[in-house]
């Protein structure tokens, strides 16, 4: 695009975009989880360790693998990767060079 349009502008335009669209699955994989399917994800992760969680000790082995995007199964759900700036920061990051 060679500088032809503002950082504003593309904001804007990007902001109309799907959550599940292909350019925000490419550059996150967990864009294609979507919220409810985050939700059933945490329902079924719910199901999964209460049903091991009454089991007998002695014969149900190791906990349910977590299901759903990367932040539910990394173990640190209390760190969600969320950060709050203002509209002035905001343009600052998305006027930055992009790699």
């Amino acid at each position: 695009m060679a500088g032809g349009h503002r950082p504003r502008h593309i904001a804007a335009l990007v902001a109309q975009l799907p959550p599940d669209c292909r350019i925000a699955c490419a550059e996150n994989a967990d864009n294609r989880w979507s919220l409810t399917d985050s939700l059933l994800a945490t329902i079924a992760n719910a199901l999964h360790g209460l049903m091991w969680g009454m089991g007998d000790p002695k014969k149900r082995g190791t906990a349910p693998r977590l299901i759903g995007p990367s932040w539910m199964t990394s173990g640190r759900m209390k760190a969600l990767p969320a950060r709050v700036m203002s509209v002035g920061e905001l343009m600052d990051e998305l006027s930055k060079p992009r790699r």
